[in-house]
């Protein structure tokens, strides 16, 4: 599992001058350093460092070759220490145990190994106070609160995190704000809870854009947290709502409804865990067993649903085209593991349910002792993480606008089956941009 570094970058004073008119500027800022590993769906916080004075602290991130043995390390949003710390007074800090690779690094620059990150992380906390408003999403206090939290709860965590980052890859907008992510006081109610990006129930803007969603008024009569995101470069907006009727202890999954409000279509996604078993040759792979009483259910619900949604007249109009008028998906994935900090979505199998009904009826998923289960290598074909973002952000898949009042009945029998239902809302464009409201989000390319 990805973790959360700290990257120490030191600069000389030519290049530390640079550096400061790029601060000034409010503009990033790059330079070339040693080659290191980093994944980029995690953070990276980097300490500058110049004339054995910690003066700043920014967020970075990997980028491409600078040279044999040479990575450009990006740096953003950098903030000024109002009096600079001495490397010394850090060192000083530190356990005897870390406190000669630490001394290296803020010597030399580089990679800090994790101990020795959340040793520097405490060391400047208390000898800079006014660092902790970046600080405390990587401090050790923040670690121990998470760990407290029940396997249950951080399961649940886990599935409504999985949702939103879909929603937000959907919707072409930034997963980034998700790493803000920091446990409430008290037991949480939802994901959403620990976003600065979360909004009262009552808030104009989550009103203006739930106003238009079919079942809305079921669900005010539900508890849910709601949050809105915007990218400041295009003024598009995702309000995501998470409602329950549980608390998130006995909730027992999650599932997804993106709704395009311009296509007036939805989708729903469904999650399921596959588990570790040996494949062939002892080789571990990931595996979804059957038969599944859960799963029997609900799809026995999808089809009801289903038989509403046909007998709806056929649609007739270019915007309501879709490749297929069935909105309902399956993601098979390895089982999910709460990690806050950690925005790259989970690979899985992105399965429409006409192509699950078809691939559980055949041959192929028997196992050598007659088992079904269902694999990467057995189901053939699937939407991964991109093709499943390229095909619902545009509605070639989903409801048509006629069909998408049932939406209403699939949001009142997610909730009622005790699961927790994540409902993205992709307003129209004009209405995002004459709402208003904060820019949160610096939009991107939709990964893996």
């Amino acid at each position: 599992m990805a973790k959360v570094s700290g990257f120490a970058v030191v600069l000389p004073a030519d290049r530390m001058t640079t550096f400061l008119e790029r601060v000034e500027e409010g503009q990033p800022f790059a330079e070339p350093v040693a080659d290191f590993q980093h994944s980029r769906n995690v953070p990276l916080v980097c300490f500058i460092v110049g004339a054995r004075k910690v003066t700043h602290i920014a967020m970075g991130r990997r980028g491409t070759r600078a040279g044999t043995g040479l990575r450009r390390l990006n740096l953003e949003r950098a903030e000024t220490l109002s009096v600079p710390v001495s490397v010394q007074r850090i060192i000083n800090r530190l356990p005897k145990r870390t406190a000669a690779s630490v001394r290296r690094r803020l010597a030399s620059g580089g990679l800090l190994t994790d101990k020795g990150f959340a040793a520097v992380t405490e060391a400047v906390r208390q000898l800079a106070p006014q660092a902790s408003s970046l600080l405390d999403r990587f401090s050790q206090a923040r670690t121990e609160r998470i760990q407290r939290l029940s396997a249950k709860t951080k399961s649940n965590l886990a599935q409504q995190k999985e949702a939103v980052l879909t929603a937000l890859s959907i919707a072409g907008l930034s997963r980034e704000p998700a790493q803000e992510w920091s446990p409430p006081d008290g037991t949480p109610e939802s994901f959403l809870d620990g976003l600065p990006s979360a909004r009262l129930r009552e808030d104009p803007m989550v009103i203006h854009d739930l106003m238009h969603l079919p079942g809305f008024e079921i669900i005010r009569t539900y508890p849910y947290s709601a949050a809105v995101f915007e990218s400041e470069a295009t003024s598009e907006r995702l309000t995501v709502i998470l409602a329950n009727r549980l608390p998130l202890e006995e909730q027992t999954g999650t599932d997804l409804i993106y709704f395009n409000e311009t296509f007036q279509s939805f989708v729903m996604v469904q999650y399921k865990a596959m588990e570790r078993e040996d494949g062939p040759n002892g080789v571990p792979q990931a595996v979804f067993r059957l038969p599944n009483t859960q799963l029997d259910e609900e799809i026995a619900r999808m089809d009801a649903l289903l038989a509403a949604i046909h007998a709806f007249p056929a649609n007739a109009a270019h915007d309501g085209f879709r490749l297929t008028e069935n909105p309902f998906f399956l993601k098979l994935c390895p089982r999910l593991v709460f990690n806050p900090d950690d925005i790259g979505l989970v690979p899985g199998m992105y399965l429409p349910l006409d192509y699950w009904k078809l691939l559980t009826a055949g041959s192929g998923i028997k196992g050598p002792r007659g088992g079904l289960r269902v694999t990467f290598e057995n189901a053939g074909r699937h939407f991964d993480n991109s093709s499943f973002t390229a095909i619902v952000s545009k509605a070639w898949v989903g409801t048509t606008p006629s069909q998408s009042d049932v939406l209403k009945e699939a949001i009142r029998q997610t909730i009622e089956t005790g699961k927790a239902v994540a409902i993205a809302v992709k307003p129209k464009k004009s209405d995002a941009a004459s709402a208003g409201g904060p820019n949160d989000l610096i939009e991107t390319t939709p990964d893996e």
